[in-house]
């Protein structure tokens, strides 16, 4: 049972962060797409890092207006009696199980698979690049791909962070004691992806050319947050902190997006070949349902 004013904490965080987000992301993002065609998501990278700080920013004014304080933050660093194996995790799944999408996607997809990366030297030709060769984008992937395993998730971790304190360090904290593992990570997988939900209207992650814009995206991106987020989810509960979910977080941002380098047409997005996609997230998908059978043997 959860109590009363973990309920009304609860509450009062959801509104404040879904009513500052969805009008965030109206007036800064959102419309100056529709006043700037030319634009795409990528070319507003800012203004979406900003949307990520909102939640940590919405944990701070709700512990302050509820008097709630500073109490049990889920801001800690402990690596000792065996919850490094849990940092581990967090740092390396992520890059794994992308991986294992990316194989699974052109397994379904094979005729949009290009060793020759036709997508991304088609792309870079357009903006002025051109004569640029497989070889050497291929030599360009593995270097990024290395560096975004080892050290992406520090590069990321400081707008994860805002994310992660509001989800995993505050909301998961206030819901836990009322209801199993299973619908537990059902709702938390349905509250993120529904806060993401304007972005996915204005064509991120999944653009508009698909059947069922935009109820399908928001569809793939409540699963795919079910998925990632039991993950995040496993990892903030057994360290009784979020910071293993912000490594995790820094190190899903960094690599998601190494599928798309294989792809002959930039990828069937509703289902690939980033981690988003129905298919690609298999994997994730996979995994939460074997985190979960795990939390539900300690219950």
């Amino acid at each position: 049972m959860i109590e009363k004013d973990n309920v009304r904490r609860a509450l009062i965080f959801l509104v404040l962060t879904f009513v500052s987000t969805y009008l965030y992301e109206y007036f800064f993002i959102i419309r100056f797409l529709n006043a700037n065609k030319d634009n795409t998501i990528a070319s507003i990278s800012v203004r979406l890092a900003l949307a990520m700080f909102i939640p940590a920013i919405c944990v701070f004014v709700t512990r302050v207006v509820t008097g709630e304080g500073f109490k049990d933050h889920y801001i800690t660093f402990d690596i000792k009696d065996g919850k490094f194996k849990y940092y581990l995790i967090a740092w390396f799944c992520p890059s794994i199980l992308t991986v294992a999408g990316c194989f699974l996607y052109y397994m379904f997809f094979a005729n949009d698979y290009s060793p020759e990366m036709e997508y991304i030297i088609g792309t870079l030709a357009k903006q002025g690049t051109p004569g640029v060769t497989a070889d050497v984008i291929q030599k360009q992937v593995l270097s990024q791909g290395i560096t975004a395993i080892l050290i992406g998730p520090v590069l990321n971790c400081i707008t994860c962070f805002g994310e992660e304190w509001g989800w995993r360090g505050y909301l998961l904290p206030k819901l836990k004691t009322g209801f199993k593992s299973g619908f537990l990570m059902l709702i938390m997988g349905m509250i993120w992806g529904l806060w993401h939900a304007p972005l996915i209207v204005a064509g991120h992650n999944y653009g508009f050319d698909y059947i069922g814009y935009p109820y399908a995206g928001i569809f793939a991106m409540m699963v795919f947050c079910f998925s990632a987020g039991t993950m995040l989810c496993f990892v903030t509960l057994k360290t009784n902190s979020c910071i293993p979910a912000v490594i995790g977080h820094g190190a899903l941002n960094s690599f998601s997006a190494i599928g798309i380098y294989f792809s002959k047409t930039g990828g069937k997005l509703l289902f690939g070949p980033a981690p988003t996609g129905l298919v690609a997230g298999i994997p994730f998908f996979i995994t939460a349902v074997i985190l979960i059978w795990l939390m539900k043997k300690n219950e």
